[in-house]
């Protein structure tokens, strides 16, 4: 269990949970609209999942 918490802490993910969470909280206070910063966290996540991916394989 502690591995994969281990693994699940590193810089990607951090940065990848830290852009999606400023996503919800910009839109939610309406300083941001969604279109502005989505595609930037659609790349993140989807780099995030392809390279979880591709270190499996």
């Amino acid at each position: 269990m502690k591995e994969k918490i281990a693994k699940l802490i590193d810089v990607k993910t951090i940065v990848t949970f830290i852009l999606v969470g400023a996503l919800i909280g910009f839109i939610a206070t309406g300083k941001l609209e969604a279109k502005e910063i989505t595609p930037l966290a659609t790349m993140a996540v989807s780099f995030f999942f392809a390279v979880k991916l591709t270190d499996k394989k």
